[in-house]
């Protein structure tokens, strides 16, 4: 099934905002990854996968159809701010990886898909390819 045939099954629900989930959880410089790392939500990729995962089940759980990957800094530009911008391709690869695993194998099995989002300072906030996972 395409993406677009399910957009005409039914109404398609998105997940919500993983920054603001991952703010209220009160992390220390050690999750971050250290000092230069704070407020870089895609190096939790690296030091805190479970909490990522566990932003993803909660929005499984409520029963949203499409999870978005946590990359909406995962461009070279915003990477570059923290030092990391050669870590780009990396970054979201492994976002898209955690969302497209988790979503596939989440019970009850149903057509889900996990959508990489990323925040391009110069084009606005936009939404790539859409990956729906076959159940």
């Amino acid at each position: 099934m395409q993406f677009l045939d399910l957009l005409k099954e039914k109404i398609v629900v998105f997940d919500g905002a993983m920054g603001t989930f991952l703010q209220s959880k009160s992390l220390t410089i050690e999750d971050w990854g250290g000092a230069n790392f704070e407020n870089c939500s895609e190096n939790l990729l690296y030091t805190r996968p479970d909490l990522i995962t566990e932003v993803h089940t909660r929005f499984l759980e409520v029963g949203c159809d499409v999870i978005e990957t946590n990359s909406f800094g995962g461009g070279e530009v915003v990477l570059k701010e923290f030092g990391i911008a050669d870590l780009a391709y990396d970054v979201n690869i492994k976002a898209a990886q955690i969302a497209k695993n988790l979503a596939n194998d989440f019970p009850p099995k149903r057509n889900r898909a996990s959508s990489p989002v990323r925040w391009d300072r110069e084009r606005n906030c936009r939404r790539s390819d859409i990956f729906l996972i076959k159940n």
